[in-house]
């Protein structure tokens, strides 16, 4: 049975940061995450509810990108027309996962944090590495959708769809620490890191246990750059990726690849840079012959497990795939789309997705 938790809805960073100490609680935003694992019977001492933090879903330019707020929702990101036109990857990402209620509450910082969506991990009576036990219990169990690339302890992918895409964009995020001053209503602290720096099993809490996700910050595209987001899934809705791929382009005016990056994510334990396949279409016509060549390169490395061998040919397909979508795919504008007037009013309340 679900239990009655204390709960503090903070107006601003320094008083969440200050709550999530007093409390020892979790964050929550969406709580889409949160609320599935409380019903296996996960706990939290307290919550800190963000929904009520100033600005928090906000999207606005910044510095020639855009700053997207970590309490933005999915949709609202998958729909803006300035995420649509200038970083098309994060926009059919953020539109591709979950279903439409989901995404309606999902926020952009909870789908970066999630807890892994190992059904061992989420179990209430197993106790694997993630919960203190001794053994990843997915290793002589069913681990169909795990990971392929078996470079962690733990055998679970990294759930978030969202991070892919922001590591195909090189995307930093911004974090609220403690000032560590005494005084609650100190100002917080603000660190910008890559986003493959939060990406690690409890990487945010090694960086500081109160740690707050408060937004993205997108660089500027490059001029005339082209991309695709590509998934493969048990089913086409409401269904975690099997293996999904992001892959950004540019074609000079002779056809040749002058610029890629690919990223995958549901096959190890954080979204992967194939920089292998990068390599293999720089500097070489964007042709179907060249493309093959470098998608076989998309397993290089791998080491499946048991059951999770299926997943090495669903990759090289799906990097084909994106390869190809991207070649073909309208190029980017050379300046960013403007927010539109009054983009504050589209604001929800800042129902982050939660940690």
């Amino acid at each position: 049975m679900t239990r009655l938790v204390p709960i503090r809805l903070p107006k601003s960073a320094a008083e969440a940061l200050a709550a999530q100490a007093e409390l020892d609680a979790e964050y929550r935003a969406g709580g889409t995450d949160l609320q599935e694992r409380r019903a296996h019977e996960h706990e939290p001492r307290a919550l800190v509810d963000l929904r009520d933090l100033e600005a928090f879903g906000d999207i606005e330019p910044d510095a020639g990108g855009l700053r997207i707020g970590a309490g933005a929702s999915l949709q609202r990101v998958a729909d803006h027309p300035a995420v649509r036109t200038s970083w098309p990857g994060v926009a059919e990402a953020c539109g591709a996962l979950g279903t439409p209620q989901v995404r309606a509450v999902a926020t952009l910082g909870g789908n970066l944090a999630q807890a892994p969506r190992c059904w061992y991990y989420r179990h209430p009576d197993h106790s694997c590495l993630r919960k203190g036990g001794d053994a990843c219990l997915a290793r002589g169990g069913d681990h169909l959708w795990h990971v392929c690339f078996d470079t962690d302890p733990c055998a679970a992918p990294h759930p978030s769809t969202a991070a892919l895409a922001l590591l195909a964009y090189e995307a930093e995020v911004e974090l609220a620490l403690p000032a560590g001053s005494a005084a609650p209503e100190a100002p917080p602290k603000r660190e910008r890191v890559p986003v493959e720096a939060v990406l690690a099993t409890d990487a945010l809490t090694q960086i500081h246990p109160s740690a707050l996700l408060t937004a993205v910050h997108l660089g500027a595209p490059l001029p005339r750059e082209r991309s695709a987001y590509v998934r493969a899934s048990s089913r086409a809705l409401a269904e975690w990726a099997l293996v999904e791929v992001c892959v950004r382009l540019r074609l000079g005016a002779d056809g040749v690849v002058d610029f890629a990056r690919v990223t995958v994510g549901a096959v190890a334990p954080t979204p992967l840079r194939l920089t292998a396949v990068e390599q293999a279409v720089v500097g070489q016509p964007a042709s179907p012959e060249r493309f093959e060549a470098a998608a076989a390169l998309a397993t290089a490395g791998a080491k499946p497990l048991p059951m999770t061998g299926y997943k090495l040919e669903l990759l090289a397909g799906a990097v084909l795939t994106a390869l190809e979508l991207a070649r073909d795919g309208r190029p980017s504008p050379d300046t960013i789309a403007p927010a539109p007037l009054g983009d504050a009013e589209l604001s929800e309340p800042a129902s982050q997705g939660d940690r």
